[in-house]
This record gives C-alpha cells, sequence and structure tokens, in this order.
C-alpha cells in the first residue's frame, strides 16, 4: 500500500511539474539559444589509483555545438593528468617512484534542460579513448616505461551559468574522460 501510494505522488509530482516548467526538457534554456558553440576549460578531481598523489591535477577541456532543432549539443573533449607514487624498497632500502600519465579524447552528446534564463542545466554521455603512459625509477630496476591505451565510456552531468553572453563558469560531475567532478571557465561563441 505504501510503495502504492508513494508512486502516485511521485507520478503526480512529476506530472505537474512537466505541466508547470512549459517543455523544461523540449528546449534550449533562453540563455542557450540553439546556435552557440559552448567550450569549457577547466580543472577538476579524478583517480590515479591507490597510492598515488596528483602531480597535474585533471585539466580538461570540451567544445560542442548546440545549434540542433532539439536541445541535444555534440562535440568533443580533451583531458591531461599526472600522478605520482614513492616508495621504499623493502629488500634493498632505497627510494623509488612511479608516475602514470593519462590523455584522454573523445567525442561527447549532451540533453540541456531549461529551467533558469542564465543556467544552461545538461546530462550527457561520452565515449572516447584514453591512453596511459607508466613510468619509474629504482637501483634495483631499468628505468620503466609502459604505455598502454583503452576505450573510455562515461556519462555526466553539469550546469553552465553565463554571467555575460559570452563569460560563465560551469560545474560537472559523473565520469568522463579523466574527471569525477570538474569546474572551471565556460564560453558561448
Amino acid at each position: 500500500m505504501k510503495k502504492k501510494l508513494v508512486l502516485a505522488l511521485l507520478m503526480a509530482t512529476l506530472l505537474a511539474g512537466g505541466a508547470f516548467a512549459k517543455e523544461w526538457y523540449n528546449s534550449y534554456a533562453p540563455g542557450i539559444d540553439g546556435s552557440n558553440i559552448l567550450a569549457n576549460v577547466g580543472i577538476g578531481i579524478g583517480y590515479g589509483g591507490i597510492g598515488y598523489k596528483m602531480s597535474i591535477p585533471p585539466i580538461s577541456a570540451s567544445v560542442e555545438y548546440a545549434g540542433l532543432p532539439i536541445p541535444l549539443s555534440v562535440g568533443a573533449y580533451f583531458g591531461i593528468a599526472r600522478y605520482k607514487w614513492e616508495g621504499v624498497s623493502l629488500f634493498w632500502g632505497d627510494t623509488y617512484s612511479y608516475t602514470r600519465l593519462f590523455l584522454a579524447f573523445g567525442a561527447r552528446a549532451a540533453w540541456h534542460f531549461n529551467f533558469l534564463q542564465n543556467l544552461d542545466t545538461y546530462a550527457g554521455l561520452g565515449l572516447g579513448y584514453i591512453m596511459y603512459s607508466y613510468g619509474g625509477n629504482a637501483s634495483y630496476l631499468n628505468d620503466l616505461g609502459l604505455s598502454k591505451g583503452a576505450f573510455d565510456f562515461g556519462a555526466f552531468v553539469g550546469a553552465r551559468y553565463f554571467f555575460t553572453n559570452i563569460i560563465g563558469v560551469y560545474l560537472e560531475t559523473g565520469y568522463s574522460g579523466l574527471t569525477i567532478v570538474s569546474a572551471g571557465l565556460s564560453l558561448k561563441f
């Protein structure tokens, strides 16, 4: 009985919200009029592995075209990050270190929601490729060097707020590329 009541209240809330939002799901926010190039450049928090410390935080950039007749933008992303791990050998007593360099690039698409005048909220998917480069040194080992790559698939949600017709800020969370959370400058052309 309680489950049915909660479900009925949830459905009523969604229907009422949809009726009063005036197609919030089917149009760009007025600040994103559907004929813009949107660009983000920011810094974030990522995951380099257990014991690794960030030496270059995830830096990301994305560009999207938002001129389609539906509130969907398509574009590309790029990211870079570096992590370092240091330890002491139990057998030889000397220190050693390993570094991981990540490069990510790919395509992304986002659906935009129309809630407020200068606020662009969106949810999307990304598909790309991440290149990993490992390096390290220790007195008992030769310099290590290894490169790998893997396909990357992720989902994200975010918001951009524009202070002017061109400049704004953004915040994104989810997983796409190298970041779990990223924030920075947003530009509209």
